[in-house]
């Protein structure tokens, strides 16, 4: 423990350095202020005390670099998108501030930082902001660690510029249309276990990491009106992004694709019979050398993604996310007469905040059901899909439009017989955009599709 001593009226501290030895420091306070000083006093012994813990005696100052490090190790288990802030740090942090001492950046070194990174361009906005947000949550650690007195995260706006998308028009994009959809969940060309997936995304509208890590114990097809998704987790997390279980119904033409998977997919790929515990949509078998997840364990996020780029090039369709099938049901759905307040039970769980009324209302399963099923969207026998041109008019009134109006048609498979790989199909309709010629009412085979009841 140090001491508080006067030189004339000065306020000097006695400490031990890092390195042991007694030292010396004027306190910055004058005679009446020792409260103060005995503050700046425990302060300092604090700092020294984590700096040696992080080895400061023998590798020298804590820097940017080495902090981060067991950062990223202490968050491991704790913050599920942990790989995504050492991601952040390695690209964009680290190769300017990387080498400084922890205690020694300032302000004014984040300010040089983000405006480098704004000036490139090579970082959307929204980027940018997440990039601030994990170094913030850096210091805001290494604050509470006594690593250094003050964070010197205090930028604004003026600094980052606005949290805006860096493409204005690309959101309204981010959807497919209703034929997409249902290519991505029957088109024979898709896998079958990425026809799962986009399905359980598509009409289930669940993210990512809760299609990945949901389970057949999460799956009760026993339930009243539809069968029923329990969204616990989000991978192997053990809880969802917003930390409160939800209640999916499973729409017909979904239940239609779990019952013909389990029965026949999944034994296909895994070998055997699924059990509670086995994952839905496990990893398939490897099919190069590549490094990549263990057949039959959970999905990663970059797993799907890059499936899903060359899936839809095999379709013929432009590039969007697997996370805008979750906005496509819930787009469609409510285009089809979806209440928004009881699907958002469904798809998002209740808000904490809200009109009184909100929070005192619960809807019951079958009217949570009655708006799922209002989803308008089935499987398909489907040949492959045809890219039509646009003429140059009608590209100009409609550039990017999510709606199809790219030119995309979707020619339907025609057979005389019921597919075996859709046992479920048992109803044959007209397609009402393709009448007969000649005027005829009477339904021809070539221009019928089926339908999931």
């Amino acid at each position: 423990m140090g001491s508080i001593y006067k030189r004339g009226n000065k306020l000097w501290l006695r400490f031990k350095g890092p390195d042991g030895k007694w030292t010396q420091s004027p306190s910055g306070f004058e005679s009446g202020q020792e409260k103060q000083a005995r503050e700046a006093l425990r302060q300092l012994e604090d700092r020294i005390a984590a700096n040696v813990e992080f080895g400061e005696p023998e590798k020298g100052p804590v820097t940017v670099a080495r902090y981060a490090q067991r950062w990223l190790e202490q968050r491991q288990g704790l913050v599920a998108g942990w790989k995504t802030d050492e991601s952040r740090l390695r690209h964009h942090v680290l190769p300017h501030l990387g080498e400084m001492a922890l205690e020694d950046v300032r302000p004014r070194h984040l300010v040089d930082l983000f405006r480098k990174l704004r000036v490139q361009g090579t970082v959307a906005p929204k980027t940018l902001h997440n990039i601030y947000g994990v170094l913030k949550a850096l210091f805001r650690d290494a604050h509470l660690a006594d690593l250094v007195t003050t964070s010197p995260c205090i930028l604004t706006e003026h600094q980052l510029g606005e949290n805006v998308d860096k493409d204005p028009a690309w959101r309204a994009t981010a959807v497919y249309t209703r034929d997409e959809l249902e290519a991505l969940i029957a088109d024979p060309r898709i896998p079958p276990d990425r026809q799962v997936l986009y399905a359980l995304q598509g009409i289930a509208a669940l993210r990512h990491g809760e299609a990945a890590g949901l389970r057949w114990q999460h799956y009760d097809s026993s339930t009243p009106v539809l069968g029923r998704l329990v969204i616990a987790t989000s991978y192997d997390k053990g809880h969802t992004k917003t930390k409160r279980t939800r209640y999916m119904p499973v729409h017909p033409t979904l239940a239609a694709i779990l019952a013909e998977w389990k029965l026949k997919g999944w034994p296909e790929i895994m070998g055997r019979t699924p059990t509670p515990e086995d994952l839905v949509v496990p990893m398939p078998r490897p099919t190069n050398r590549g490094p990549r997840v263990e057949h039959g364990r959970m999905r990663t996020d970059h797993h799907s993604y890059k499936r899903l780029v060359k899936d839809l090039e095999v379709l013929g369709l432009r590039h969007r996310r697997g996370h805008d099938l979750r906005r496509t049901m819930i787009s469609l759905a409510r285009t089809d007469g979806a209440r928004k307040d009881i699907l958002e039970l469904c798809t998002h769980t209740p808000r904490k905040s809200g009109s009184a009324i909100d929070l005192y209302t619960t809807f019951p399963w079958e009217a949570l059901c009655a708006e799922v099923a209002k989803l308008k969207v089935q499987r398909h026998e489907r040949s492959q899909l045809v890219r039509l041109p646009l003429a140059a008019s009608a590209e100009k009134e409609n550039p990017g439009s999510p709606d199809g109006a790219r030119g995309l048609a979707t020619s339907l498979a025609t057979v005389s017989r019921k597919a075996e790989s859709f046992p479920e199909d048992t109803v044959w309709r007209r397609r009402e955009s393709n009448p007969q010629q000649g005027g005829s009412k009477t339904p021809s085979r070539s221009r019928c599709y089926r339908l999931t009841p």
